[in-house]
């Protein structure tokens, strides 16, 4: 049913290559014909037994450098990529293997390849070349041609091609269940019911047919019935992973408890894939989740149970645990996945986040240089590093790492570069290179134009040096409404009115500010009292900055001229 949990689970693939194990990568690259490199490449295997997958891809290379018309040698590159969840490399491998010689499987792994990258487009166009050099899957290549043409968005175009197939090829349950992906979405719920009522009722073994049906009935209002065919399909089909269409349909009776215990049978089933269980528990990480946080836990402690070899389990108990607020246990998760595959940077990134959470700074930066040892130039890790470094107000290195994230990023993504862009405004501006601050945080809201954390900085920056007011405004508006109820824009806005002059339209703002600010800050009650003093507001004013000094100032600069304005009554530039 995957209203929720499992909707990706209706891209199917019934080319029926899927990624192996290190081991199986081994069979795939040997044939039966002799070939001059057959020893290195044994050598290679020997290497990738050992885990030593850096110098295993080296090798390779090294091959490839001798027999560049080697397709082999790029498909067991791919593979290996793939292995190590490298997308972008399995692809950039796979492609090579093509150019050579446009074998089936090498098709049939590309078209996999871009289907993890959730590109149905680029995924297309291999599937096609692969039904026209593959005769002997013609009606499962047809599936996969409607699944892919659906999720790539012609959802019209799938429909058509799956009653054009329909006509022509035999009556088959997987066809239908195919279509019915196609009618649920499309609103046509009696069709399905029609379309699929028939197999469930002769016990079809197809599992994902009684998943399709129940989503029917319960989308129609017979949650009854939605009920009755999983549990049957469960029965009958023996395939757990209906486990989660039960769950959420308890979820949706609000049945918490019931969908929960689903929800776990579903995560300790050994046959059902990793992937499927790790994008439930992303899911679930989100701020709407059902179920409480120990309850997550213990799913994500099910996940490390049944599938302790793979790094994506630990770091989904890592950010469990974080979660949680058990920082320690969730960076020894994290740590255990890092160590299990050292070229996952999502993983190396929570872990160098983590640190700097907890004010680890030097702890970050150390597991920012072993993870660049493995990924080097890497614009994320670099990134993670030059921000460790700023917190430890080590501008200089921080300014180093973050430049050369910028110099390697040029394929990344906007929202990372704009990041970047944002940690230079950052970086320039504490040392005092103001005009190349203000062009970074430029730069990062051109790149992305909801980066409010640029925006707010631009303009707090820009109304303490007094200069380009209705810009700062500007900015500080945009960040306000993009980013409602956040006491530290509030307070930026605040500022920028205030240093504009506009000390009624500031007294609104900080007012906002304070109330939606937890512990209030030192520089947050400073502001207040500057402005009420503004306003001839003196002895509230002076209240308000007895109440910063209190609560302590960062540096012997701020806080003597507090005792100033305390002293005099009056605001002091």
């Amino acid at each position: 049913m995957r209203l929720t949990f499992l909707n990706k689970r209706v891209i199917l693939s019934f080319v029926g290559f899927l990624f192996g194990t290190v081991s199986a990568l081994q069979g795939q690259s040997l044939e039966k014909k002799s070939r001059p490199y057959d020893a290195r490449l044994k050598n290679v295997q020997e290497i990738l037994k050992q885990g030593k997958i850096g110098p295993g891809v080296d090798s390779l290379d090294a091959i490839l450098a001798d027999y560049p018309k080697a397709d082999d040698i790029y498909f067991t590159k791919a593979i290996l990529f793939a292995q190590m969840r490298n997308q972008d490399g399995a692809i950039d491998a796979i492609k090579a293997a093509l150019e050579i010689e446009p074998k089936p499987e090498y098709l049939s792994f590309a078209v996999d390849a871009f289907k993890s990258k959730n590109d149905a487009d680029s995924a297309l166009i291999y599937l096609d070349k692969l039904i026209d050099l593959d005769d002997n899957n013609t009606a499962s290549l047809k599936r996969e041609r409607i699944m892919l043409l659906f999720n790539g968005g012609h959802k019209d175009v799938a429909l058509e091609y799956f009653y054009k197939t329909k006509e022509i090829e035999s009556a088959s349950d997987t066809l239908d269940m195919v279509g019915s992906v196609l009618l649920n979405d499309a609103g046509n719920h009696k069709a399905v019911i029609d379309l699929l009522k028939p197999w469930a009722d002769n016990g079809t073994k197809l599992a994902q047919v009684y998943g399709q049906l129940a989503q029917a009935y319960n989308l129609s209002k017979n949650s009854k019935l939605a009920l009755e065919y999983i549990n049957k399909g469960i029965q009958t089909s023996q395939e757990d992973f209906l486990y989660f269409d039960l769950a959420d349909l308890y979820r949706f009776d609000k049945k918490t408890k019931l969908s929960f215990d689903a929800l776990k049978k579903g995560f300790q089933s050994k046959k059902i894939d990793f992937g499927d269980k790790n994008r439930i528990i992303m899911t679930l990480l989100g701020p709407k989740s059902p179920y409480t946080n120990a309850q997550l836990l213990e799913l994500a402690n099910i996940l490390v149970e049944v599938h302790p070899r793979i790094a994506e389990s630990h770091m989904a108990k890592g950010q469990v645990l974080w979660l949680n607020e058990d920082k320690t246990a969730a960076q020894s998760s994290l740590a255990v996945a890092v160590t299990m595959n050292s070229y996952q940077i999502d993983a190396w990134r929570m872990l160098m986040s983590l640190d700097m959470d907890k004010g680890e700074f030097d702890q970050a930066i150390a597991h920012g240089g072993e993870a660049l040892h493995y990924v080097a130039n890497n614009p994320t890790i670099l990134y993670f590093t030059s921000m460790a470094y700023l917190m430890k107000k080590d501008t200089e290195n921080s300014r180093k790492f973050m430049e050369a994230a910028l110099n390697n990023a040029q394929d990344e993504t906007p929202f990372l570069q704009a990041n970047i862009y944002g940690g230079l405004g950052d970086i320039y501006n504490t040392l005092k290179m103001y005009k190349e601050s203000d062009a970074a945080y430029m730069e990062a809201i051109r790149l992305d134009s909801t980066n409010v954390t640029a925006m707010n900085n631009l303009a707090y920056y820009l109304s303490l040096r007094k200069e380009r007011l209705d810009e700062a405004t500007k900015y500080a508006a945009m960040a306000t409404a993009m980013q409602p109820n956040n006491g530290t824009f509030e307070d930026t806005y605040a500022w920028v009115l205030f240093a504009d002059g506009k000390y009624e339209d500031a007294l609104v703002w900080i007012q906002k500010a304070l109330k939606n600010t937890n512990p209030q800050t030192a520089v947050l009650l400073e502001h207040y009292g500057d402005i009420l003093v503004k306003l001839g507001k003196t002895t509230e004013a002076v209240k308000q900055w007895s109440l910063a000094l209190e609560k302590g100032m960062d540096s012997e600069e701020s806080k003597q001229k507090l005792k100033k304005k305390i002293e005099t009554k009056s605001y002091v530039e």
